[in-house]
């Protein structure tokens, strides 16, 4: 095989795209409800009558931490196959009560899960020993999105129910490997069990990488190699 067949054939292996098996099973809640999910405590769809409108469409997901249906944080921990020591190195504090919900999704290397949220608490006006704190998991690993006492909150006109919320932002997490991972939200009370927090959910999605990033990736290298031949040939 010649060497410009050999760089044609690398073009094409670079140039196929790397799609996930799996993406997130109504991760808009557009069902209306929390299908596709395993939920632990209370947690539902809701739409733009709790005073926050949906980044998209109609409905968005809501796990609050105060209750009679929300669950003690133990069993919120085990549902989502997170160890204790864990949640409690997040630096939040202990956490008492709760919800959460997980669902597994199945993803190529480099394919990244991308999602919207808002805290919203109660527990602005009340002492920072009652820390509440919203968090996500990947394969048992906790990450904090927000508490009551590290977050930057928007204290004018807050919901009804609420001292004031984070407002709308996006995060983001690559997958290093290929696999099936659980990935999990959660909302949990510290120091007591009431004055509701809650961890909105909108637009969870799991990217991959553009077919045509992968393709000028490999048109770039084949042509930096073919450039470097002919210059090896001319002074040969």
């Amino acid at each position: 095989m010649s060497t410009r067949t050999m760089l044609l054939a690398a073009v094409c292996l670079v140039a196929t795209p790397s799609f996930s098996g799996a993406g997130v099973i109504n991760g808009d809640f557009e069902t209306g409800d929390v299908s596709g999910w395993t939920v632990i405590g209370s947690g539902h769809a809701t739409g733009s009558s709790i005073g926050v409108t949906p980044t998209e469409g109609s409905y968005q997901g809501y796990l609050e931490t105060t209750g009679n249906f929300t669950a003690l944080a133990p069993a919120v921990v085990a549902s989502l196959g997170i160890a204790g020591p864990d949640i409690i190195a997040l630096g939040a504090g202990t956490p008492t009560n709760g919800s959460g919900m997980s669902q597994d999704v199945t993803v190529a290397a480099g394919d990244t899960l991308k999602f919207d949220w808002n805290f919203l608490s109660d527990e602005l006006n009340e002492s920072a020993t009652f820390n509440d704190f919203a968090f996500f998991s990947i394969a048992g690993s906790p990450f904090l999105l927000a508490s009551r006492n590290s977050s930057t909150f928007d204290i004018v006109s807050p919901p009804a129910g609420f001292d004031g919320q984070t407002g709308w932002m996006t995060q983001a997490y690559t997958f290093p490997t290929a696999g099936t991972y659980k990935i999990g939200y959660g909302a949990f009370n510290v120091g007591d069990t009431g004055h509701n927090s809650v961890l909105l959910l909108d637009a969870i999605s799991i990217l991959v990488p553009e077919p045509s990033t992968l393709l000028m990736a490999g048109l770039g290298t084949a042509i930096l190699a073919l450039g470097a031949l002919r210059r090896k040939r001319r002074h040969a």
